[in-house]
């Protein structure tokens, strides 16, 4: 398992954790700091230098070009050259969104159960 800290981007991480997902065999897991990437199977393996450029090809695409990525063992650290966090605004529409399979409800019961009911399998 792979684990990338973003405390520096976290508005950024639901974005991040989909594009990744779509681009490695691996799971993403949102976490409060961080994103762990769990592989698919045991025989799918994934490269951290992969990850890395996943990531920078993520933040060059949102135009955020003050981070730097730094390796350490498993675990990926996503820091900003300067001392701001990178903030993102989005419209509030009132609909919540799974970080995990995308679905989207405008009811947060019906979102918790939702998110509760992936990690029972």
């Amino acid at each position: 398992m792979i684990t990338i800290q973003c405390v520096d981007i976290n508005d950024l991480k639901p974005d991040l954790a989909a594009y990744l997902s779509e681009k490695l065999p691996a799971v993403p897991v949102i976490r409060t700091n961080d994103i762990v990437l769990d592989p698919l199977t045991r025989e799918s393996e994934i490269s951290i230098d992969d990850v890395c450029t996943y990531i920078e090809t993520f933040l060059t695409r949102e135009n955020i070009n003050d981070c730097i990525l730094s390796v350490d063992g498993d675990k990926i650290l996503v820091n900003t050259t300067s001392e701001r966090k990178i903030n993102v605004i989005r419209p509030d529409f009132g609909l919540l969104a799974c970080p995990h399979c995308g679905l989207v409800t405008p009811y947060k019961e019906e979102m918790d159960v939702h998110i509760r009911i992936h990690y029972l399998f």
